[in-house]
């Protein structure tokens, strides 16, 4: 007799990382972090290479060709890390990533330029998604989304409401109120137009 589990009883790890990551990842904007990321990993990169002994750096002694990278960088991390403040980060990258195309070798020969323009926008722009519930109440493992529509959830609220209403009047002992009163009351409705006459 052998006490060897059988391989489908055993817990996949790489299976429950890959949820785990999943999830992570869409709480956060995370495309537009790696982009970004990628954007300064390349502006880096152009700036240590030399085309057949011909290299371009601006600036003091090349300090750019550091510090933009270390701002393309830091703001893709942060944007993962804090992404309540995403938006703030994203500008901050906008603006770094357009100041690279004449601080640093054409905004690393335009690529960097265009994966930190579009990693900075896809920052900017994304929204968390609702949370998840499972069927049970609890929240959901695979990170999917249930769609709901809207007209189906404003319809439903508005029974819900009128039906909160009767209650409330039926436990008053107040009768249902009529649809729409047909003459107006009060001092306005009695008064008459007065003749100036």
């Amino acid at each position: 007799m052998t006490t060897a589990e059988p391989p489908q009883s055993r817990p996949n790890l790489g299976r429950g990382a890959w949820r785990g990551f999943r999830r992570w990842r869409r709480t956060r904007p995370f495309w537009g972090g790696l982009l970004t990321a990628l954007a300064g990993l390349e502006i880096f990169g152009t700036t240590q290479k030399s085309a057949r002994g011909l290299t371009f750096q601006m600036g003091p002694t090349g300090f750019l060709s550091w510090l933009i990278p270390t701002i393309l960088v830091t703001c893709a991390l942060l944007m993962w890390l804090r992404p309540q403040q995403r938006i703030f980060y994203a500008v901050v990258a906008a603006v770094t990533v357009l100041f690279s195309l004449i601080g640093v070798n054409l905004g690393g020969f335009f690529l960097g330029l265009l994966l930190g323009t579009v990693g900075s926008a896809l920052g900017f722009a994304w929204v968390p998604g609702p949370p998840t519930e499972r069927p049970d109440g609890g929240p959901a493992d695979d990170g999917t989304i249930r769609d709901e529509s809207p007209d189906d959830a404003t319809e439903h609220d508005r029974s819900a409401d009128d039906e909160t209403v009767r209650r409330e009047q039926k436990a008053d002992g107040s009768r249902d109120l009529p649809a729409k009163d047909p003459a107006p009351k009060g001092p306005i409705a009695n008064s008459r137009p007065s003749s100036t006459s």
